[in-house]
């Protein structure tokens, strides 16, 4: 089960960034505004990037500790990003400070019921995508 809603944020993600031509050329002119789904158990951000500079915090909202996580950044040319996941005590469930070119990945339990998320871009251009959910049946 896990595996078929990894393959569905996926295929949801791949479908985003294939929407636009060019996403990052393009990007200047909708003002780097980043499109976000945040519900009890799914959280879901896409970003398509021109020298764009944001430190951001969304609370969320899940009630198990076994997720799925899937990033794609792609078409990076300038910049970073970073994102880390914390629980209710500040604990680090997920951290990754240097997000470059990758599709990744991955399947986690016991780790932290997830409460905030800290996305950080700086001088950032490119496609940013991150999808997180419950995974499983929990």
């Amino acid at each position: 089960m896990g595996k078929i809603i990894t393959a569905a944020l996926l295929l949801v993600i791949i479908t985003f960034l294939g929407c636009k031509k060019d996403s990052v050329t393009d990007a200047s002119s909708n003002g780097n505004i980043p499109v976000i789904a945040n519900t009890a158990n799914v959280f879901a951000f896409t970003l398509a990037a021109v020298s764009y500079t944001a430190n951001t915090e969304y609370d969320l909202t899940f009630t198990t500790d076994s997720l799925a996580c899937s990033i794609i950044i792609s078409n990076q040319t300038s910049g970073g990003a970073s994102l880390t996941i914390v629980d209710s005590n500040n604990s680090v469930v997920y951290s990754n400070a240097q997000l470059s070119n990758q599709v990744f990945e991955y399947t986690k339990a016991n780790k932290g019921i997830p409460r905030k998320i800290k996305i950080n871009f700086s001088n950032y251009t490119g496609s940013f995508s991150f999808a997180l959910t419950k995974s499983g049946k929990s």
